[in-house]
């Protein structure tokens, strides 16, 4: 009889089909996807309940040293095509999974005590630090020193700068007060209900603010379906919603 209920046991279990092995993929994002790539991976996660995403947030270029380094990253989303590209002249990128995914603008904003009407007075009396990232390795500062030297205030303004080291602490910083001006995203200060709004940086003035996308070669196989997915309708509808264009083509 115990023969028998065994031999029962084992035709069952050979029968149920073995669950599959849940799923890992880390994505390194610029720091200024923050907001829009925790409420995808939220819906993506959802989708997809055998998937864990570990989202690693910093600026293009620590993310872009990181991946030279070695680090585990399966999907590399940055704020910058030239961090993308120095990663893809190293061959760490998956030839067939790459795109221009999102666009930006630059905008100026203010503390809610400083008195600035536009851009042509960050160099006056009523300004005494900007804020801005890190140009070396922040996109948004490489931007935003392109449009001060644009206006011709980059020399006048050097011994007033205050760099963050990625966008969200620039905005931090106008937030707290630290600094009475700062230069973001667009995206950046519509996250904010704690700086003022001054006005768009003339688009002339700097490079095209494009946002690539790419898998890392050797990445988990998740990490396709993800790329994918960042392309899908219903992602370019979230990170519209955080006043992204999806649209790359637009004003090229």
């Amino acid at each position: 009889m115990k023969r028998i209920f065994l031999l029962i046991v084992l035709i069952i279990s050979g029968c149920q089909s073995p669950q599959s092995e849940p799923a890992s993929i880390t994505v390194a994002a610029a720091a200024s996807l923050s907001d829009a790539m925790n409420e995808l991976n939220s819906l993506y996660e959802k989708e997809h309940p055998n998937t864990n995403i570990t989202l690693n947030l910093a600026s293009s270029g620590v993310l872009a040293n990181q991946i030279k380094q070695g680090a585990p990253i399966d999907v590399f989303v940055s704020a910058s095509e030239s961090h993308f590209q120095s990663v893809k002249k190293k061959d760490l990128l998956n030839p067939d999974y790459q795109t221009p995914l999102l666009k930006n603008k630059l905008v100026l904003i203010k503390s809610r005590s400083t008195n600035l009407a536009n851009f042509e007075q960050l160099a006056s009396e009523n300004v005494k630090r900007v804020a801005i990232g890190i140009p070396e390795t922040v996109p948004a500062g490489a931007y935003a020193k392109q449009a001060l030297e644009f206006a011709n205030v980059w020399e006048t303004l050097k011994e007033e700068l205050i760099f963050g080291k990625d966008v969200r602490q620039v905005l931090t910083y106008v937030e707290t007060g630290n600094a009475d001006a700062g230069i973001v995203y667009e995206t950046d200060y519509r996250s904010s209900k704690n700086v003022d709004f001054v006005e768009e940086v003339p688009e002339q003035a700097y490079s095209p603010i494009i946002y690539p996308a790419g898998v890392v070669r050797g990445a988990r196989e998740e990490a396709t379906n993800y790329y994918t997915f960042l392309q899908s309708k219903e992602a370019k509808a979230i990170f519209e919603s955080y006043g992204f264009q999806s649209d790359v083509s637009a004003n090229d």
